[in-house]
């Protein structure tokens, strides 16, 4: 049996079709941005913005439905609690259902909706505190391709990490 016949008995198994894999596939990218973590309450020249960046990659179940995965370095925070100095880096892998509508062949905008597991590790006074979890996260954007697999992307992404996290971010796509 040749190698088309094989994948085309595993499409029909996974109940897609051969041309729904040639006309989407897979992506992976790549973005930085500007994290906002509303964490201040208590804490005196709190400083709860940052430069985050993140690696991403997902595939394209049709022209309006993907799927994602991501890690994300939001950054540090810091501050102090009663003259002590206080940090905290907060990081996380994310997986999340992607609606989009193509605009035209070039612009589509889209809206995500998922989950991150997050990790806080504390510095300074609270060295030694580690907090992790799971929880919501959504996001709204829109991306141009400048060809058929290269492409820009923007978005703003919000995360539900006991305090919340706005996360505005733009970078590359590639399709593969």
């Amino acid at each position: 049996m040749n190698k088309t016949k094989i994948i085309g008995a595993i499409l029909l198994t996974l109940g897609l079709t051969g041309n729904a894999l040639a006309e989407n596939g897979f992506y992976g990218g790549a973005g930085i941005g500007q994290a906002t973590i509303d964490a201040c309450d208590g804490v005196t020249s709190c400083d709860d913005n940052d430069t985050s960046w993140k690696i991403f990659g997902g595939w394209e179940m049709n022209a309006n439905i993907a799927f994602e995965a991501a890690w994300i370095d939001f950054g540090e925070i810091s501050g102090s609690v009663g003259g002590s100095a206080v940090s905290a880096e907060a990081d996380g892998w994310t997986l999340a259902a992607k609606g989009i509508l193509p605009l035209n062949d070039q612009v589509g905008v889209f809206g995500k909706f998922g989950t991150i597991i997050w990790d806080v590790k504390g510095g300074g006074a609270a060295s030694g505190t580690d907090d992790d979890g799971t929880d919501l996260m959504y996001g709204l954007g829109g991306q141009y391709m400048f060809t058929d697999q290269l492409g820009i992307v923007g978005e703003w992404e919000w995360y539900d990490i006991d305090n919340d996290i706005d996360l505005f971010s733009i970078g590359a796509l590639f399709k593969f």
